[in-house]
């Protein structure tokens, strides 16, 4: 057995002499109360604390339960007249008090959450201590009747202080009970679902444990000739014993739930479904909302299993827990769960799907590369396209504008008078050749980005293009407003395209263009009534489509039967 076993059984044998000595004590002296149940209430609080610190070292809880304990049989021990236990015994109830509202505050992580409980527990610690240095510096037994009791004198006796600061405690609960439910409030409030589920027993407890404090300041119990206070002191002492009892059975819960890791065992033996491992872990945990996060080898960032980034939450903002698994010291996933959740058992559930992390890990991996390749294509080609509308931008405010101006040079010098008629049919050439230029380099600027996509949108930039196709073109429009950039640009070059091959190779009659936006997508569709047999593979133009189109992510389908004419359709995602 460890050294830390030995003291855990040597801290035992001291509570059981502490609690059972001092009901020996009580019982001999003849005090008229429910021995039983006061023993029963020590030690389920020493029990349950000394399981506590075995199973959850790091927890205050198991400390604090010892000290309650301790505290609870202050009041035996002080019946043996020795110096200092007496006024200690008749404060007992009253230092036990604030270890217990400590425990129903840090329940179950064993930490304070706010301020606002810090401060009320702080409130409940200096009252209670206070009191008892009060009473220890001040107590006078004389006021109850022991004349020669030369052991008990205090410093300072009198029995008027002792006595009022006594009341002062009595009634203290009028104030205390209304700030704990306070705090419990706003905890709940607070709680996410899992934790409501875990706190709902002992605060149950809790709240019915106020009221009869509430209650009972009106009654000090000490009066055990009143048989309503009698009755409210063994009323705490039942409700008392219920927080160790519901702190223990939580150990056990944990126990229990940490059997149902050998269940996810066997589900993983068999092909899970995508997101199949997280749902997995997420039954076994009892946390609907866990969230899985998979580290990228040479990467500092995580990601789910559809390869998308996860931030992992931060205290002290976030309301959740990331837990991470590295079952041979390296890094492998991340179980985002709520805070709750015992760690010992996310790090069971964890380990035993080890093998099952490691390969949704490289599945997780290769989408997160696919997602960087596809995000890669969509800034390649919006770099393209605003490069296309800063040339044609250029070609508009300075080629073009400085042919516009030799033109209207040469039309004001053949206006000349006495103008050679030679030169003059020069100039005239000349002036026909430039505007030929300009023709040629408006068409130019047309195709590398039209600027009637940018000033108005992509329904008047398809509709110029039906204008000005050499087939009959139709254009049918489901949806109105602007569309983000890429999204407009990527539909009007397939449009573009595509009318273009049916002018150039269908050999028809018409076109229809159908643009219509639906379920976060527009659906772009065009048509002829041509020849047919059009090939991705056999044409660079419609390649280029469907890359373009695959960019943004979206898809792109082509259904050409020959002599049936040809279909293309595209979709691209409005959020794009």
């Amino acid at each position: 057995m460890t050294a830390r076993r030995w003291w855990l059984l040597a801290l035992a044998v001291g509570a059981l002499v502490w609690a059972l000595g001092g009901e020996w004590i009580s019982i001999s002296n003849g005090v008229p109360e429910n021995h039983f149940l006061d023993a029963m209430v020590g030690l389920s609080f020493f029990g349950a604390g000394i399981v506590a610190i075995d199973r959850r070292p790091g927890n205050v809880i198991g400390p604090l339960m010892i000290c309650y304990a301790a505290a609870w049989f202050l009041g035996n021990w002080g019946q043996t007249g020795l110096p200092l236990l007496v006024p200690l015994g008749f404060v007992g109830g009253t230092l036990s008090t604030p270890f217990l509202v400590q425990i129903l505050f840090v329940y179950p992580s064993g930490r304070i959450q706010t301020t606002f409980e810090r401060v009320v527990l702080w409130g409940v610690y200096v009252l209670s201590f206070g009191v008892a240095l009060v009473v220890l510096l001040a107590w006078d037994p004389r006021a109850f009747g022991c004349l020669d009791c030369w052991h008990t004198y205090a410093p300072f006796p009198s029995s008027a202080v002792s006595d009022m600061v006594l009341r002062i405690n009595d009634r203290a609960a009028l104030v205390l009970v209304p700030l704990f439910f306070v705090v419990l409030v706003l905890r709940w409030r607070r709680a996410s679902h899992a934790e409501r589920r875990e706190l709902a027993p002992l605060w149950t407890a809790a709240v019915l444990l106020a009221i009869v404090y509430l209650i009972g300041s009106f009654a000090s119990p000490d009066e055990t000739s009143n048989s309503f206070a009698y009755l409210l002191w063994e009323v705490r002492g039942i409700l008392e014993i219920f927080v160790p009892i519901i702190f223990v059975w939580g150990l056990l819960s944990t126990r229990l739930a940490q059997s149902a890791v050998g269940s996810l065992v066997v589900e993983l033996e068999r092909p899970l479904p995508p997101g199949g491992l997280r749902d997995a872990l997420a039954r076994t945990l009892g946390d609907p909302s866990l969230e899985v996060a998979y580290a990228i080898e040479g990467d500092e960032h995580w990601v789910d299993a559809d390869g998308q980034r996860v931030t992992l939450p931060g205290p002290p903002v976030d309301r959740r827990t990331a837990t991470t698994i590295a079952p041979e010291g390296e890094a492998l996933a991340v179980l985002i769960h709520d805070p709750a959740l015992d760690e010992g058992l996310v790090r069971s559930a964890g380990a035993a799907a080890g093998l099952a992390i490691a390969n949704e890990r490289l599945r997780a991996q290769v989408r997160a590369q696919l997602e960087e390749v596809r995000a890669s294509r969509q800034r390649i080609v919006e770099a393209g396209d605003r490069e296309r509308r800063r040339v044609e931008r250029n070609l508009h405010d300075g080629a073009q504008q400085r042919l516009v101006t030799i033109s209207l040079g040469l039309a004001m010098l053949r206006q000349r008078e006495g103008l050679d008629p030679a030169t003059g049919k020069a100039v005239a050439h000349a002036i026909e050749e430039l505007r030929s230029a300009m023709g040629e380099l408006r068409e130019l600027a047309r195709g590398i980005h039209p600027a009637i996509l940018t000033e108005e949108g992509l329904v008047a930039a398809v509709e110029m293009v039906a204008d000005r196709s050499s087939v009959p073109v139709q254009v049918h429009v489901a949806f109105e407003g602007r569309l983000p950039e890429p999204v407009e640009a990527t539909a009007y070059y397939v449009v573009s395209e595509c009318i273009a091959n049916v002018a150039k190779y269908a050999d028809a009659s018409g076109a229809l263009v159908g643009l219509e936006r639906r379920n976060g997508s527009l659906h772009v569709e065009v048509a002829d009534d041509g020849k047919g047999g059009a090939d991705v593979d056999r044409g660079s133009g419609l390649r280029g489509l469907e890359d373009r189109v695959a960019a943004v992510g979206g898809t792109f389908r082509i259904e050409s039967p020959r002599g049936e004419g040809t279909r293309v359709f595209a979709e691209i995602p409005t959020d794009a």
